[in-house]
């Protein structure tokens, strides 16, 4: 869908009276039309780092659910493990007890300033230290309703603690793909994307034909790399692990008002006619050649 930036602010104006006095009145005062409203201020890379801390910042302080539940839009998704209605899946979940900190390490906004994402890692600390910790990578896709910032699109994966909390960054990057304007096309073209990576036609693997669709900036998160494959060697050997027939099988996108950045995600795998055993979201960004993949997070499902 294409998404629309309003204005967020309205201005209050006070009437107020004269006192009499005891001169001649003098001649009436030509009305003035009021002021305009305040314009929004216009958002940048570093807005979406601002929205993700506020986020963060109300997870810590009035209990995860309750910041899910405010932050969240009336259409987002969220992957537990797969992809489900967000706003319903946290009505019903009981609050987290244990201590959940996150913090982004890069930040995308698109050119009409309305829509982007943010990705990170993130810390659970449990009430019970004989629990132990767990770390991990999220994802968040945000867009400017006429409420302020939601989150349209939460994902992401975790695994027992290696140390990416521990190097994480108070300087994430911003802006670090350079996508291009475009008209505006419907949010499924970048779904026909996701199947034309999939299955076997000409005998091609899916690295093969997921590589061509890389941008020169795409970062994969697989699990459990929290830290992501950003070389290119390790982005080949990323794609390389997954199975030659993997099948995408979209189930939702958008796309800026902008037409320079867009999402898809959906259910994986390991063959057209496998059981799906994973969930991804791809991030694309327009290019002069045509829409590249920028980012690709997969949540595999637990076994069993």
């Amino acid at each position: 869908m294409n998404l629309s930036q309003p204005n967020r602010l309205a201005l209050a104006l006070l009437a107020g009276t004269l006192a009499a006095c005891s001169r001649a009145p003098e001649p009436a005062t030509p009305a003035t039309s009021a002021p305009a409203p305040a314009a929004a201020p216009a958002a940048t890379h570093a807005t979406l780092v601002e929205r993700e801390a506020a986020f963060a910042t109300a997870a810590r302080e009035r209990g995860v659910k309750t910041a899910f539940l405010e932050f969240l839009g009336e259409d987002s998704i969220v992957l537990q493990p797969g992809p489900v209605w967000g706003r319903a899946a946290w009505t019903v979940r009981k609050e987290v007890t244990a201590k959940l900190e996150w913090i982004p390490d890069r930040a995308q906004l698109a050119q009409s300033g309305d829509f982007g994402f943010t990705t990170g890692p993130w810390l659970l600390t449990p009430a019970d230290p004989a629990a132990g910790k767990a770390e991990g990578r999220y994802f968040t896709v945000w867009h400017r309703t006429a409420d302020g910032w939601r989150v349209l699109f939460d994902g992401g994966f975790g695994r027992e603690p290696a140390g990416a909390w521990d190097r994480r960054t108070d300087q994430p990057a911003l802006g670090a793909h350079a996508c291009e304007p475009g008209e505006s096309v419907p949010p499924g073209e970048l779904q026909i994307l996701d199947l034309e990576m999939s299955g076997i036609p000409r005998g091609e693997t899916h690295a093969v034909r997921a590589s061509r669709r890389l941008a020169a900036t795409a970062e994969l998160f697989h699990p459990p790399s929290v830290e992501g494959a950003l070389e290119e060697a390790a982005k080949g050997a990323a794609l390389t692990a997954l199975p030659a027939t993997l099948q995408y099988w979209p189930m939702g996108a958008a796309i800026a008002a902008s037409g320079d950045l867009g999402y898809s995600y959906g259910l994986s795998a390991p063959a057209p006619g496998a059981s799906a055993n994973a969930a991804y979201v791809h991030v694309w960004c327009r290019q002069p050649d045509g829409w590249r993949l920028a980012l690709q997070l997969r949540s595999d499902f637990p076994p069993g």
